[in-house]
């Protein structure tokens, strides 16, 4: 399933369906692991998917719900 990220991926990048998921579900565990060693903090979800996608904080809702 789709979500703003994976969308923003396909158009901006260029990448595939197939391509962008990928990224995402590799960024999506990298946070899930984060979150679970308790290394989430405020400033790092201010910059979690700029790191990782160049994109602004108020993506971070695809990774919380």
């Amino acid at each position: 399933m789709a979500n703003r990220i994976v969308d923003v991926l396909m158009k901006r990048d260029g990448m595939s369906l197939e391509e962008a998921q990928a990224l995402f579900d590799e960024a999506k565990e990298a946070f899930d692991e984060m979150l679970a060693n308790g290394e989430m903090d405020s400033f790092e979800m201010d910059t979690f998917c700029e790191d990782w996608f160049g994109l602004e904080p108020d993506y971070m809702d695809e990774f919380l719900y």
